[in-house]
């Protein structure tokens, strides 16, 4: 099962199938920002916060810097074709923080959380992209237009998200893993992925098929990948 998805996940990486319909992907080979590992350089605990090697993978193939400072790399434009920094500081963080705190104690309290955290990234960010607000899924029209994002963004931007949410350690019952894949062709799709840590399962973070700032599909991984042929539009 790993190697299939490993094998859907360079077929999405290459630009050859779903939702990325701008044409090919050529990443770039600079990063966003300059990557600075805050944990290393001693300005955060080291606690249990550990970003998965498929994870730092993922951005090295996205050309986009890793979500370890407080300028968050944001992917717009199909296949992270722009990169746009979003400012995380410390009133940022007491807004999410605030999320956290009132829907918390339990991992599916905090998976709600995810959502509305989420929710709240994609407004905050949709005014700094220099576009109008993403609309749900991916037109071959939106693609090269900044604001609007491919299912390769959108994994991107809540993997960003939840990453800098471990690393800040609003995340208590789960651990971020590098996206998933599922499909073909039109039906190729890829989201963000977290363990529960209490139960070892996977479940999904996907914003793709909902306009910027709307709750987002969270459900176990192996429900979603059995949702790989239904009708993207239904």
């Amino acid at each position: 099962m790993r190697a299939v998805r490993l094998s859907l996940m360079l077929a999405l990486a290459t630009g050859l199938v779903g939702c990325k319909t701008g044409g090919d992907e050529a990443p770039a080979k600079t990063a966003l920002v300059e990557e600075a590992d805050d944990i290393a350089t001693g300005s955060l605990p080291r606690g249990d916060f550990r970003i998965e090697p498929g994870v730092r993978q993922w951005y090295g193939e996205r050309g986009a810097a890793l979500p370890i400072g407080n300028r968050l790399p944001y992917c717009h434009g199909f296949g992270c074709e722009f990169k746009t920094a979003i400012a995380m500081g410390p009133e940022e963080l007491a807004t999410v923080a605030g999320l956290f705190a009132r829907n918390g104690g339990s991992p599916e309290a905090e998976r709600h959380a995810i959502d509305l955290a989420d929710q709240w990234w994609e407004k905050l960010a949709a005014p700094q992209l220099g576009g109008p607000p993403d609309k749900r899924g991916s037109e071959l029209g939106d693609a090269h237009k900044l604001g609007q994002t491919d299912c390769l963004d959108e994994a991107t931007n809540t993997t960003t998200l939840m990453v800098w949410l471990e690393r800040n350690g609003l995340l208590k019952y789960h651990h971020v893993q590098r996206p998933e894949s599922r499909g073909a062709f039109l039906y190729a799709h890829a989201t963000a992925v977290m363990t529960d840590k209490t139960t070892g399962i996977d479940w999904i973070a996907d914003s793709w098929m909902r306009d910027s700032g709307d709750p987002i599909d969270v459900m176990p991984l192996e429900t979603w990948f059995s949702l790989a042929y239904v009708d993207p539009v239904s």
